[in-house]
């Protein structure tokens, strides 16, 4: 009897975690993917094309947002809060202002969308223009994590690895 009750209850366990999982992971897109692709080519144009205001706007203004990468030109990178992300992106568009315009592909899309946070990976290929500062050639392995903040999506991680070509 005792194996019954065991087993059933395990049952009953394995269902609720079962909806309350389901339930957590199917939240209705509306498009919402759709947005947060858009926002993560804007951030990546303004980045590219030197346009500090288009870009600060893709992001959320906190102390909380990081970058971490590694590539080979600079090897790991880790900055965090915006305050530093913001100021280190402008002192670099100001010393290289002209403009690096790419056209990345990104393939193996996979987002997760919550209700107020959203995640997303991708490889992206982008292409070598020389401007060592700017550039990811090759294959990057790239990580979002973005939140709505008042209604709009803002970016509030990013991370890449550029194994490159």
């Amino acid at each position: 009897m005792h194996t019954f009750e065991l087993s059933a209850s395990c049952i009953m366990l394995g269902i609720s975690l079962l909806f309350c999982s389901s339930h957590l992971t199917t939240h209705d897109t509306n498009g919402e993917e759709e947005l947060i692709m858009d926002l993560i080519a804007r951030e990546s144009k303004a980045f590219w094309d030197k346009d500090f205001e288009a870009y600060a706007d893709c992001w959320a203004h906190t102390e909380y947002v990081r970058t971490m990468g590694w590539w080979q030109e600079g090897g790991v990178t880790v900055v965090e809060g915006w305050t530093d992300r913001g100021n280190r992106t402008e002192k670099h568009m100001k010393e290289n202002p002209d403009p690096n315009p790419q056209n990345p592909v990104r393939k193996n899309i996979n987002i997760r969308v919550g209700e107020d946070m959203a995640w997303v990976t991708f490889n992206q290929y982008g292409r070598d223009t020389n401007d060592p500062t700017f550039d990811m050639p090759g294959l990057s392995r790239e990580t979002r994590i973005l939140e709505k903040i008042e209604g709009t999506w803002k970016i509030v991680y990013v991370g890449w690895l550029l194994e490159g070509k």
